[in-house]
């Protein structure tokens, strides 16, 4: 193509673009206004997110931090303000930040405390909290094992075998044949065996290569030779 033609060619597409631009300024002033003020916000909505979140997770090491000398002291007074501290503390973190991270494990420590203290309905309502509405949490399959493990040694048989149920129905984790086991283990306490052996079965066969499933097969046989 002769230079001549490029130019003219490359002056009508200028001009085209030139008119658009004036016959469209005042829509792409107010669409670049928009642009620009959903970038400023979203710039201040995660700083301030990320202020949240490191007050949070400070509020939460606090909270730790007191666990850890609860549970080294011996003084019973001490022991009792700490216990204090901590509740409301925790209290204030699952008000202030319920869907932050910290909220989980602020209520995991108050569930360790009270599971301490033999607190067996405050330890499973911290644990079965810190359960909820955390699904991707590493946490969250420990804290429904812990909460039913609290509910049982509370006296509470149904509300554990609730808990383990749903650990063993709703997550892919570690705690899994554990949860298992301790289902069967349940069953055969309350006299059924069936039950007790089908939780044994599936933990024998999903969970091959689990410290638990030795035990499962060695309560397979004594169940199998009493009946």
């Amino acid at each position: 193509m002769p230079t001549t033609e490029v130019q003219d060619t490359t002056t009508k597409i200028l001009t085209t673009v030139s008119n658009f631009l004036q016959r469209n300024r005042k829509p792409l002033l107010a669409i670049l206004v928009a642009v620009v003020g959903i970038v400023i916000g979203l710039f201040f909505y995660l700083e301030f997110r990320g202020a949240r979140e490191e007050r949070a997770r400070v509020a939460a090491e606090s909270v730790q931090e007191l666990f850890e000398e609860f549970s080294e002291t011996t003084d019973d007074a001490r022991r009792q303000s700490l216990a204090a501290q901590i509740t409301a503390d925790v209290d204030g973190i699952t008000a202030d930040y319920p869907r932050f991270g910290a909220a989980q494990r602020a209520l995991f420590v108050r569930g360790s405390m009270n599971w301490e203290l033999e607190q067996w309905d405050a330890a499973s309502a911290d644990f079965e909290q810190a359960a909820t509405g955390f699904p991707d949490s590493y946490l969250t399959p420990i804290s429904l094992f812990n909460a039913a493990a609290a509910a049982e040694e509370g006296g509470g048989v149904d509300r554990a075998s609730r808990l383990l149920t749903q650990l063993v129905d709703s997550f892919d984790s570690p705690e899994v044949p554990r949860a298992l086991f301790a289902l069967g283990r349940i069953a055969e306490q309350q006299g059924d065996s069936p039950a007790a052996t089908e939780y044994y079965n599936r933990l024998v066969q999903n969970h091959a290569g689990s410290t638990w499933t030795n035990l499962a097969r060695t309560r397979i046989i004594a169940l199998s030779v009493h009946n």
